[in-house]
């Protein structure tokens, strides 16, 4: 700092150096976009079916039922699954299809008995690649979860069987 004539100061200004922010950038750049890719792996895919209400609703599934389509819904409640399609629920005087076994969900039953209703399905159904998955309130995220990947495919004598890929979220009713 030095004086002028008149007693003022005046300031000599270094450049600014833009090294250190040119570095981070160089640095920061590639972290954020290999990142961005793991991002994008951790997603779980899923549909949400149309909404329709009333009258809508009403030809909607009347629109189903003269397409003969399967409609093929599973129920996740704290007794067990309870599958059922737009024809009948497969259940025994109000129990869930499949039982809770040992305080446990089970899954391999599940994948089961949808590879049981997909290979009498085929060729039947247009819709045989949909499955419509609902869960009450008190179900834990990691059940609903796990019944998806139940529902999409099957490990079968050491190949692995697609059953229902398009996997749709939908709330219970009471």
């Amino acid at each position: 700092m030095r004086t002028s004539r008149k007693h003022r100061y005046v300031f000599d200004l270094d450049p600014i150096n833009m090294t250190p922010m040119m570095n981070l950038m160089v640095v920061l750049i590639p972290l954020l976009l290999t990142s961005a890719e793991f991002v994008r792996l951790g997603i779980i895919e899923l549909n949400l079916p149309p909404a329709v209400s009333g009258a809508g609703a009403a030809a909607a599934e009347e629109a189903g039922m003269k397409a003969g389509k399967l409609d093929l819904a599973v129920t996740i409640t704290d007794r067990g699954f309870f599958i059922s399609s737009a024809m009948a629920v497969l259940a025994n005087e109000g129990e869930p299809t499949l039982p809770v076994l040992n305080g446990m969900h089970d899954f391999s039953g599940l994948s089961m008995k949808l590879l049981e209703i997909k290979r009498q399905a085929k060729d039947l159904y247009p819709d045989l690649e949909q499955i419509i998955i609902l869960a009450e309130p008190e179900i834990d995220y990691q059940t609903v979860v796990s019944t998806m990947d139940a529902a999409r495919s099957i490990e079968v004598e050491g190949n692995t069987e697609i059953l229902f890929p398009e996997v749709f979220l939908s709330a219970t009713v009471r």
